[in-house]
């Protein structure tokens, strides 16, 4: 008997061991002031999932983990497509990059194919849910600021570690 009971407490700390768990929420922020955050400082930031549409959106495997840069936008608005022949006028929307781990926990994506659609890019959250390009979700993550010259506004990133609807 105790031996059945070892081996299931086993399977059960195998099987739980492999799903993540929430880390501690970071800071509250919004989009607009997250760079005035902290270097390596916990942010929790809400917007609109979308891939970056412009000439440096990529994956990569670099640091041994996979990860794609996706972009939190403020507003719902889809952004136009980026166009090397006609580049935007105006003020680019208000957004923050992000860089997704790629893998089926929360927080993380789907490995995306060569040639991908709108449809492919999809967030994991909790209960096996997924956020579509365009939803609104909420993220946990550490925040990297980008050094830069004083007079130039800053520029940073989110290393996104957890996500969740709305």
């Amino acid at each position: 008997m105790k031996r059945v009971l070892s081996c299931a407490f086993l399977t059960a700390t195998v099987v739980s061991g492999c799903s993540k768990s929430a880390p501690p929420p970071g800071k509250v922020s919004s989009i607009e002031n997250i760079c005035e955050q902290a270097d390596e400082s916990r942010v929790r930031v809400s917007g609109h999932l979308r891939y970056r549409r412009g000439l440096l959106s990529f994956c990569s495997s670099y640091g041994g983990h996979k990860t794609c840069d996706l972009a939190l936008y403020a507003g719902p608005e889809k952004p136009p497509d980026y166009n090397i022949m006609r580049p935007r006028t105006g003020p680019e929307p208000t957004q923050v990059k992000i860089s997704v781990p790629v893998g089926d926990q929360p927080g993380e994506m789907p490995e995306l194919p060569e040639k991908f659609k709108e449809s492919d890019i999809v967030i994991h959250l909790p209960n096996k849910a997924q956020a579509a390009e365009g939803s609104r979700v909420t993220l946990d993550g550490t925040l990297k600021v980008i050094p830069g010259q004083a007079a130039a506004p800053k520029s940073c990133y989110i290393n996104v570690e957890w996500a969740t609807a709305g």
